[in-house]
């Protein structure tokens, strides 16, 4: 079985630092199988409910090791649809011109497949893949920027489709063929089928010049979940943390005054 490494090395930490690592969905197992060292918290954010092991540290040096299985299939547990149609500040649902672009295109269209399909197709032609960040497109920027990366693809689909009234998600992971690793791609919930149909309009939009193999309805390629859904709280000893996505480790340190401030990690990545 192919497996992800990941291992995350920190130094010249001053104060107490608050690390969440996140954890994979969809696969068997559990932290004690893939983390060293094991001596952590779980967290679990409440409004999406992906899970992330907390560490609370006051050591100068933090090193962690991960060792994931990647994901076989799909998951298609119909969990609290009502949440993914609800706008936030990475999937603005809710704007005028959102609404205005999803309304023309499921005018013509009749059930959820077909509704999603012309959302697809349009974003798909309407961006062009540049610009790959760390953080997270929003739809709007994505709307007007036009040149994004394949996050910005997924706020904008989502967008989209929760406009149309059709529960959405962005799925943040790793996909291993990737230039990147890290990769975002979309989740809808077919009310007909009764079941999550995964989307990847960033691979279509990039066709024969990436190496994954994705599209709409189908996702052939060996990924590592992280999170669903946008614009998450974390949780930890006495603090939280605002983040837009859940995909990579999230490190704070707390400096002599008490100020919280993001701490870039050193991460690197491997697949045996």
């Amino acid at each position: 079985m192919k497996q992800l490494r990941m291992n995350l090395d920190l130094s010249g930490l001053d104060g107490k630092t608050h690390i969440w690592f996140p954890l994979p969905q969809r696969i068997s197992g559990g932290p004690k199988e893939w983390l060293n060292p094991i001596d952590f918290e779980i967290a679990t954010d409440k409004k999406f409910g992906n899970q992330s092991a907390y560490f609370n540290s006051n050591e100068s040096e933090f090193g962690l090791s991960a060792v994931f299985p990647l994901l076989d299939k799909v998951e298609n547990r119909n969990i609290n649809q009502e949440i993914f149609l609800q706008s936030n500040s990475m999937v603005q649902s809710d704007h005028s011109a959102i609404n205005n672009i999803a309304n023309s295109l499921i005018s013509e269209a009749g059930n959820d497949s077909e509704k999603a399909k012309k959302c697809f197709d349009w974003v798909v032609g309407y961006l062009e893949y540049a610009n790959p960040i760390r953080g997270l497109y929003s739809s709007i920027q994505a709307l007007s920027d036009r040149k994004v990366d394949c996050g910005g693809f997924s706020t904008l689909l989502v967008a989209l489709l929760r406009a149309a009234k059709i529960p959405a998600r962005c799925v943040f992971g790793w996909a291993i063929k990737s230039k990147y690793g890290y990769h975002a791609w979309v989740e809808y919930f077919d009310n007909q089928k009764k079941s999550w149909v995964p989307c990847d309009p960033s691979v279509a939009n990039l066709g024969n010049r990436t190496r994954l193999d994705a599209g709409f309805g189908f996702i052939n390629d060996d990924r590592v979940v992280f999170s669903v859904g946008e614009d998450l709280n974390l949780t930890g000893n006495n603090i939280e943390w605002n983040v837009p996505l859940l995909q990579l480790p999230v490190v704070v340190s707390v400096d002599k005054n008490g100020i919280p401030t993001r701490f870039s990690e050193k991460l690197k990545w491997s697949v045996g």
